[in-house]
């Protein structure tokens, strides 16, 4: 049997590893005024318990329905926050294919195609295997901290990529320093705007969400501009002053609602794995997703220049055309999930994409299919950043979400390391040992994206069954 979700109100913000705390009457009437203007509450917001829940009881369901979030008023300014950290962190990230793809052209530290794809691997792992150790200094120093730490570890891995002298250097810099940074910042912003919508929350985390493709489109597009006019090294010194910059005054501006909502930091319970069917399928469902997600937006811009011949700047457009899709997607496929259902649409959403990496991507051999492929991949592929969360609220409970996410993140990090790495595997194995040239050798690479699309929706499928209790398709869940 599924446990309640409560509608998933604040996807988990008020959840613990046992028992959760309800706050202080005299804060909830006091409103999200004052609780903005404490600073306890924005740095380390101890969370205060009834006298009935310190002997060992657990909130009940009355309580939790004291709480009214304000569904908006300082609520999007945290969303725009949240949607300008996602813009510098997954965004740049997301166009690290445009720098592969001029650093193969121009055989830039003489590195191979398969060095560079462990670049991009290793910072997309670094980042996820972050969320323990950020929780921890969540508990410790509240979320602001990291978040800041982590703002100068992204901005200043990039700035140093860019005087690197060695590809080790590169690797160091671009791959571990900013990897650390982006997970210090993804963890704690992650549950934020939950802490001020529930009626319309999947718009609202949609529109936050939506960053990584704005980011996606402004870097995709003045990246090759940059490249082109000042060289790698001052491009990654300006991108990484820029989102520096950026990063710091979002973190200064955003706010949380800790004792509000009485969020707890959870423990990390291995046990969900082997006594939650519908979680362990879950962890399937996002470790085969997040390898189709990276091989896609990691290998497109090379398939495009390497592959097809296109030029640095139509590489470039069809990431940014592929951002494009994801300021749109992501806050659509939010709106849909909570309509037809969230394990349900998730599933669709990743049916279409697996169809079109096989009838678009694979046979596309003109400027205008990639497009094509990479609006629909930017509309669906990268569902798993809006989904997780609620999908997993859905599948675990409040009470046991914090660990549940913090055990999903660290599932993503092995895929996230070794995804575009064994996608340039099949490359070279094509061209080697097949006698593959061009488009033709990223067939195989990219018949595996597709595979990987396919099996991670048929994976959530086992979630869908745990929750409905039955193997019916259509049936809402």
């Amino acid at each position: 049997m599924r446990k309640p979700s409560a509608e998933d109100l604040e996807l988990g913000t008020r959840s613990g590893s046992g028992t959760t705390s309800t706050p202080d009457q005299t804060t909830l009437n006091a409103g999200s005024s004052s609780v903005d203007n404490n600073e306890n509450e924005k740095e380390k917001y101890p969370t205060t318990m009834t006298a009935d829940e310190e002997a060992g009881g657990a909130r009940t369901d009355e309580a939790a329905d004291e709480i009214e979030l304000p569904n908006g008023g300082y609520g999007w300014v945290v969303v725009l926050c949240v949607l300008g950290v996602n813009a510098c962190t997954w965004g740049v990230n997301t166009t690290y294919g445009v720098y592969s793809s001029y650093f193969l052209q121009h055989n830039y530290y003489a590195a191979t195609q398969l060095d560079y794809a462990w670049v991009g691997g290793l910072s997309a792992a670094i980042a996820v295997a972050m969320g323990p150790l950020a929780n921890f200094f969540v508990r410790k120093f509240g979320f602001k901290a990291p978040m800041y730490f982590g703002s100068v570890m992204v901005g200043l891995g990039q700035c140093c990529a860019g005087v690197a002298k060695s590809f080790g250097g590169f690797l160091a810099c671009q791959g571990i320093v900013f990897g650390i940074g982006l997970g210090m910042l993804l963890v704690p912003s992650q549950p934020l705007v939950a802490h001020w919508f529930d009626k319309r929350l999947a718009f609202a985390q949609g529109i936050a969400q939506a960053g990584s493709g704005v980011g996606g489109v402004i870097w995709a597009n003045t990246t090759p501009l940059l490249l082109q006019r000042v060289g790698v090294k001052l491009t990654l010194v300006i991108n990484g002053v820029i989102t520096m910059v950026i990063l710091l005054i979002a973190t200064f501006f955003i706010k949380g609602r800790h004792t509000a909502v009485g969020a707890k930091s959870a423990s990390f319970h291995v046990s969900l794995v082997w006594t939650n069917f519908g979680f362990a399928w879950f962890l399937v469902w996002g470790a085969l997703t997040i390898m189709a997600y990276f091989i896609a937006i990691y290998t497109l811009a090379s398939y495009c220049t390497d592959g097809l011949g296109l030029t640095q700047k139509q590489g470039g457009a069809v990431m940014s055309i592929l951002a494009a899709g994801q300021i749109v997607g992501r806050p659509v496929w939010g709106y849909a999930l909570d309509r037809g259902g969230r394990v349900n649409m998730v599933i669709v959403s990743y049916l279409i994409c697996g169809v079109a990496t096989l009838a678009i991507w694979m046979p596309g051999r003109s400027f205008g299919l990639m497009a094509l492929f990479g609006l629909l991949h930017g509309l669906t592929g990268g569902t798993i950043h809006s989904a997780a969360t609620p999908v997993l609220t859905s599948i675990v409970g409040l009470q046991d979400l914090g660990s549940a996410l913090a055990i999903y993140w660290v599932d993503l990090s092995v895929p996230s390391l070794v995804s575009q790495v064994l996608a340039i595997l099949l490359v070279n194995y094509s061209r080697n040992h097949l006698g593959k040239t061009g488009a033709d050798a990223y067939t195989i690479s990219i018949g595996f994206c597709g595979a990987l699309t396919f099996a991670g929706a048929f994976a959530l499928y086992g979630s869908k069954r745990y929750l409905q209790g039955d193997f019916k398709v259509l049936k809402k869940s």
